[in-house]
């Protein structure tokens, strides 16, 4: 390939990396009105998971606490655009966990007495890079643009998906707590 064309493209991928940052920054308008927030979810990661099929934690029928926050705001469901995943934070209730036999851990939400959450409606992730680390905390990335669908109403399903790495296995069970908030936007 000639360098004007290789010029070209990387002009043309630098100015499509523009776009999204520009587009990521429109998401942050709005007023922040209250916060969801979800502490001291407890659950097991089983000793002995393996690579192949990931592994889900489910927990239906969680309240969403949203008619208290709208009451003690003084604001109706109609104001509230979007209900964006803010931090979500899993961690081991044992000192020293060894992490790595996990190679993703994917968090969905959807609506309460849904057989099962899709992949569109993934709220937070966190991929495993390196697998040599030792943590007892993971903090995981919030995905998904707007929850309003689900977070608006008053009861939600919650699902832990782990992804083991090929080869590996979960050495023990560990105690586990996942803390998780959301927040409610409305127009500016």
């Amino acid at each position: 390939m000639s360098k004007p064309a290789q010029k070209m493209i990387l002009r043309g991928l630098q100015g499509l990396c523009l776009a999204f940052v520009l587009l990521a920054c429109q998401r942050d308008s709005g007023i922040r009105v209250f916060d969801l927030i979800f502490p001291n979810i407890i659950f097991d990661i089983p000793a002995g998971l393996s690579g192949g099929l990931p592994r889900v934690y489910t927990l239906d029928n969680i309240a969403t606490n949203i008619k208290a926050q709208l009451q003690s705001t003084g604001t109706d469901t109609t104001i509230i655009t979007e209900i964006r995943p803010g931090t979500a934070t899993m961690t081991a209730l044992q000192n020293n966990v060894d992490w790595s036999f996990l190679q993703e851990v994917t968090i969905r939400i959807c609506r309460d007495g849904s057989k099962e959450c899709s992949s569109t409606q993934e709220a937070f992730y966190y991929q495993i890079i390196d697998n040599r680390r030792v943590l007892d905390r993971l903090l995981l990335t919030p995905s998904l643009p707007n929850a309003r669908k689900t977070m608006i109403r008053d009861r939600f399903k919650l699902e832990v998906i782990f992804q083991v790495r090929p080869g590996m296995v979960s050495p023990t069970a560990i105690r586990t707590r996942l803390d998780l908030s959301f927040q409610a936007y409305r127009p500016e």
